[in-house]
Formats: C-alpha cells, sequence, structure tokens
C-alpha cells in the first residue's frame, strides 16, 4: 500500500485517546494505522466499501 503525506487537522483530545490507545495495545501499534483503520471502517459503514480491504464494486 502507498502512503502519501497529508495535513489534516484533528481534533486534539480525540487525537490522544488514540495515541495513547495505541501506546498501551500488546503488539507495537502506531497511532496513523489506528487512523487509518478508523477510516476504512467509516468507508465500510457508508457503503463505500465491502469489507475491510475490497473496494465496493459499482
Amino acid at each position: 500500500m502507498a502512503r502519501k503525506n497529508k495535513n489534516i487537522l484533528l481534533d486534539e483530545d480525540l487525537y490522544k485517546e488514540v495515541k495513547a490507545l495505541a501506546a498501551i495495545q500488546k503488539e507495537r501499534t502506531y497511532t496513523n494505522d489506528l487512523i487509518e483503520e478508523g477510516m476504512r471502517l467509516v468507508l465500510i459503514k457508508y457503503g463505500v466499501r465491502k469489507e475491510k480491504n475490497e473496494k465496493k464494486e459499482e
């Protein structure tokens, strides 16, 4: 998966919570990975994706 640097504005308290969650995971987890996971879940919720790694067919 290619990555691209993007600057976005985030709710500071929400970011701190996600950062803390990443720190307490058993396996090494990066804050960015949790944010990306959340973005994928939103796409699934709104029907843009069927499953975690599958794009919706049009």
